[in-house]
This record gives structure tokens, sequence and C-alpha cells, in this order.
């Protein structure tokens, strides 16, 4: 019969010890769900993103979209005259008039694009009016009482509608389109007097004829 050394003996009952203690680890204790985890990441990286990284980034896109929504400002202008739909349109702040030609389907056949400042900014409450051939498309009929008075829109009127009024020539209508293509459209006739060459006396002698609606 096998003698072992007392040494000897301590190290069977130590492995004996250890074999029993890895038997019952393996069925009392549940898998480590952290170390599953682990494993299933390292073999499929694009797996490596938990459900509470991809709650946080949605919640995130959609409050930044939410942010995105609100810092679009939009404006509300009417388009009528020579256009495919005539109408009243919602478009973001700092739009131009061709963009709203755009929303209102475009030009008919017989409208005189040339009467009108494709690039001139829109501002809310705005109305533009695209002529038909042979209209005055410049001219914008207002009702005061019984009568009717007939004033030119200096924010869309060209250099030979602004020079039809009294006191302005050449230079003082051309200072005057290239103010709006500097500041944008005039929000009131008082804002002539910003532009190089026009005082209170011109602005006297006009102010009954022109408007910027």
């Amino acid at each position: 019969m096998l003698k072992l050394t007392p040494k000897e003996q301590k190290l069977l009952l130590l492995l004996a010890f250890l074999l029993i203690l890895g038997v019952v680890l393996r069925f009392a204790l549940p898998p480590d769900s952290s170390i599953a985890m682990q494993k299933g990441a390292a073999e499929n990286p694009a797996a490596s993103m938990d459900d509470t990284g991809k709650t946080l980034t949605a919640i995130s896109s959609v409050e930044g979209a939410e942010v995105n929504r609100n810092d679009d400002k939009m404006i509300v202008v009417h388009m009528i005259g020579a256009v495919a739909r005539p109408g009243v349109y919602h478009l973001p702040e700092g739009s131009r008039i061709y963009q709203l030609l755009e929303e209102a389907g475009g030009a008919l056949e017989d409208g005189e694009l040339e009467l009108i400042n494709l690039a001139q900014p829109l501002v809310d409450g705005q109305q533009v009016f695209l002529p038909r051939h042979g209209e005055e498309g410049y001219l914008q009929i207002t009702l005061t009482g019984d009568a009717t008075a007939v004033r030119i829109n200096i924010n869309t009127a060209g250099r030979e509608q602004l020079e039809s009024l009294p006191g302005i020539g050449a230079v003082k209508a051309q200072s005057i389109i290239n103010y709006r293509l500097q500041n944008g459209p005039f929000q009131s006739i008082d804002n002539l007097l910003e532009v190089s060459g026009i005082g209170d006396k011109t602005l006297e002698g006009i102010k009954e004829l022109i408007t910027v609606w």
C-alpha cells in the first residue's frame, strides 16, 4: 500500500477540496451576466452598445431635432398675380421672392418677372404681386374712403418706376434700390430718410404716392 508523507497528504486533501468546491460553485451559482455581455461584445463589436446607451442616444437626437425646429422662425407672405397657385404661404425667415415664387408653382407664361426683384428678402405679412403682360405691376391700389389712390411700392419698384416720383431722379432711384439690396426691404416709408440724398423735403413730396406693402 502506497504511503504518503504528511506533506503529500496535505496537498492531496487540498486538491480534493478545490475539486469539490469547483463542482459546488459550478451548479450552485448563476452565470455572470456581465461576463457574458462582455464576451458577446468582444465577439460582436457592433453589439457593444447596450440598451441604455441606445436610449440615451435616441433621447439626445429627439431633443436636438426639437431645438432645430424651434430655431426655424417662419413668416407668412401672400403671393398674388400671374402665378400657378396664388395664396398665403409660410416660409422660413430670410426667404426671398424667388423661393416664394417656387412655392406658388412658378410664374405663368404671361407673368412679367422683370418687374419684380426676385432676390428681394421677404418680411412677415408682405404681399408680392407678379403682374401679367400689360399690367403695371409696380403700382399698388389702395382705397381711402371713396377715392382710389395709386401708390408705388418702394420695395418692389424698378428704377424707372421710382424715377416717376417727384424729386426722384436716376441717382436717387438707384440709391433706393441699393439700400434695399444691402439692408432688406423698407419697413416704413420713413426709412427713406436713411437713403443718401433723400431728406425731409423729398419725403414730404412723395409720401402720399408710395407704400412699402
